[in-house]
């Protein structure tokens, strides 16, 4: 039971907040008994004008606690225009906080708009004082119409992790600090803005506040993850066995009338969604969605999974984010996500109403994926270890190189404007060498046209200027079929091919059709019943993260100080759990030295007659990435995430891109730590479940 001079102290905070928050507090806070934790935490230094970062659960009240002293600055100092920008990282997330927002906001007064591709706002002067927008529509408005930005006095970043560490962070990052610039210019140095950063899951707080907030941002963090209910089980054979064995465990859970089942591919939601009309669920709703849907029939999904009383709703990752999809009494993934932070975000929207807790059921399909989800349970209770640092990657200077010539008056720049706008030592750095190198491999391509050190676009600049890649750093999707209703003439989805389907049918998100008719790329469908091959998709994988191999070392008992290996006939593996490209760096070492070696995920492979001399052999390797011709010949791009525009680079400069990834400061420490190497009996438990997670 709260001590009482406690009960006192939260009555005071209470009392306190409600006066800082006199305009705000009815429109935002007058419904609910009390403040959360996070609420009571952040709001005095947000309505103080500080940048701030607030970490906390999912589902933890984050978003009021930084809009509502937001707009109570914003009323208070009468901010004039268009004075407050809410980027997040989606469409659907755009529209979903705009839902949230209008009630509250619109009570105060405030004119609330969103900015995206499908909603736009008015012209520069235009009556929205505070828009929800993405950061490629963030990109579009400074970039073309920057007089719609001048009186910007606060911007919030929801769901920075989603964007920290990716080529739209990197591009973030860039385009706060052109804002910063143009306001300072404009203003005479007189203007500047506030950044609010929002996010449930980060490894590192300090290091994401700095590169996005700056160095004397404020970090909020309220600890209280969810207790998590969890079973886990072990289910093979085709799509229908494991989604019924999925639906039969889940008896265990009472009282559940809606689920969520997360699954890995977009294939698997087509092919599996109506499986799990089954058991307790045979007579419930059944949804699908993933990102190859059309947007009208992923906005369907969510409404009547959101307005149903009886429903599963099978998804990808694109659901993990935090539409508003309504109370989820269960979370089902089957197999694990490709990071822990995707795993939070999984099992962190469902059972919100049930207070501190959340109810998770796992489905592996071997002995491999089980652990990982035994170490991801047990890591969520932790955070998510801190891991390699991500450089800014130097394909992102494409599009923001051009982005701020078509910003500036006479579309031109010295090479001194220029560095003073696009670069930065805080945080993953750009430095003026970075640049340097990119100006004159664009000016080499013909994308840059540089005289007496007067730098603007060439033809082929202007030619990415005047498409749709000038706003965005996500890849492109290949040339794909679209597949329309035949009666409405509505796209429901696009695919690679429907080269499996041989049959004439194809099923879509749970959905059966035939296929009536082609037109070149648009293939017509119309509603029939027991199609079974879904569509073939363009693949969007990448490797386990570095975070789940911790998690699976930490699940086994495996020190820090220790490598384990195991023999396997004439292979040795060493499990090293510091991810793939590590890995592949380490082996291009090994490599290089004349050893025979291969990267797996959680380690290296050797032939088994180096099982003597690993130490020795792994501070060989990283003694030799210190060489940066080593480093070079990685294919990073395999491994991570390095942009739509690496292609664009030169071969020189993809080159020094792929040595930015080397983080050889964070592998010599990791190295440091080994004190021992324990070569494990292939016959022993342990020895199993190593070699059960090398092909995971």
């Amino acid at each position: 039971m709260p001590h009482t001079d406690d009960l006192n102290d939260d009555f005071e905070r209470h009392v306190e907040l409600r006066r800082l928050l006199s305009i705000s507090w009815n429109a935002f806070f007058a419904r609910f008994g009390n403040l959360r934790p996070v609420q009571l935490a952040a709001i005095s230094p947000i309505v103080a004008g500080n940048n701030v970062l607030v970490t906390a659960p999912t589902a933890g009240g984050k978003t009021e606690a930084v809009v509502a002293p937001i707009c109570e600055r914003l009323r208070a100092d009468h901010w004039e225009g268009l004075s407050t920008l809410l980027i997040t990282p989606t469409r659907a997330l755009v529209n979903d906080l705009f839902e949230r927002l209008t009630r509250p906001v619109g009570e105060l007064g405030i004119v609330l708009g969103r900015k995206t591709a499908d909603h736009a706002i008015a012209r520069d002067d235009g009556p929205e004082q505070f828009v929800i927008t993405t950061p490629e529509s963030f990109e579009s408005m400074l970039t073309f119409r920057k007089q719609k930005l001048a009186n910007i006095r606060a911007i919030i970043i929801d769901e920075i992790h989603l964007l920290d560490g990716s080529p739209r962070g990197d591009q973030l990052r860039l385009l706060l600090q052109r804002l910063r610039l143009f306001l300072d210019h404009i203003s005479s140095g007189t203007r500047t803005f506030q950044i609010v950063a929002l996010s449930a899951t980060l490894p590192n707080a300090r290091r994401t506040a700095d590169t996005y907030l700056g160095r004397s941002a404020e970090v909020v963090s309220v600890s209280g993850q969810r207790e998590i209910e969890a079973q886990i089980i072990t289910a093979i054979g085709d799509d229908r066995e494991r989604a019924e064995a999925a639906i039969i465990a889940s008896e265990v859970f009472p009282d559940v009338r809606k689920a969520l089942v997360f699954v890995n591919s977009r294939k698997q939601v087509d092919a599996s969604a109506q499986h799990f009309r089954y058991g307790r669920f045979a007579s419930a709703s059944i949804h699908g969605h993933h990102g190859s849907l059309a947007k009208s029939e992923r906005e369907n999904a969510e409404a009547r999974f959101k307005s149903d009383h009886f429903a599963v709703c099978v998804a990808t990752m694109t659901l993990e984010i935090g539409i508003d999809i309504g109370d989820v009494d269960l979370v089902i993934c089957m197999d694990p996500p490709l990071s822990l932070s995707s795993f939070l975000q999984r099992i962190g929207r469902g059972c919100r109403r049930l207070q501190g807790k959340t109810r998770v059921l796992c489905v592996a399909s071997n002995r491999a994926r089980q652990l990982i989800f035994e170490g991801m349970i047990e890591q969520a209770k932790q955070g998510i270890p801190r891991g390699p640092n991500i450089p800014f990657r130097r394909s992102v200077l494409v599009q923001q190189t051009l982005a701020y010539l078509k910003q500036v008056n006479g579309n031109r720049r010295t090479g001194t404007q220029l560095q003073k706008t696009l670069t930065t030592d805080v945080g993953p750095s750009i430095t003026a060498s970075t640049l340097d190198a990119g100006l004159a491999d664009m000016t080499s391509q013909g994308v840059l046209d540089r005289r007496h050190d007067i730098i603007q676009p060439a033809s082929e600049g202007w030619s990415f200027i005047e498409s749709s890649r000038i706003y965005s750093n996500m890849e492109s999707q290949p040339a794909e079929i679209e597949l329309l209703d035949v009666e409405t003439g509505k796209l429901i989805a696009t695919a690679a091919s429907l080269r499996s389907n041989t049959d004439n049918t194809v099923r879509l998100a749970g959905k059966s059709y035939d296929v009536v008719g082609t037109e070149g790329r648009r293939v017509k469908l119309r509603g029939a019943e027991n199609a079974t091959a879904a569509p073939t998709y363009h693949p969007r994988t990448l490797p386990y993260a570095f975070d789940v191999g911790i998690a699976v070392a930490r699940r086994l008992g495996v020190p820090d100080h220790r490598i384990v290996a195991v023999i396997a006939g004439e292979k040795l593996f060493v499990m090293t759990w510091i991810g793939m490209l590590n890995n592949a760096f380490l082996a291009e070492a090994a490599r290089q030295a004349g050893l025979k070696c291969k990267p797996f995920p959680f380690g290296l492979c050797f032939p088994a007659d180096q099982s003597a001399s690993v130490q020795t052999t792994l501070h060989k390797c990283v003694g030799r990435l210190a060489d940066a011709r080593v480093s070079q010949q990685v294919p990073v791009e395999s491994h991570a995430d390095v942009g739509p525009y690496f292609q664009n680079l030169s071969d020189s400069l993809q080159k020094l891109a792929r040595q930015d990834w080397l983080d050889h400061e964070f592998l010599t420490e990791w190295l440091n730590q080994v004190t021992e190497v324990e070569l494990v009996p292939l016959n022993t438990d342990l020895g199993q479940d190593l070699l059960a997670v090398v092909k995971p």
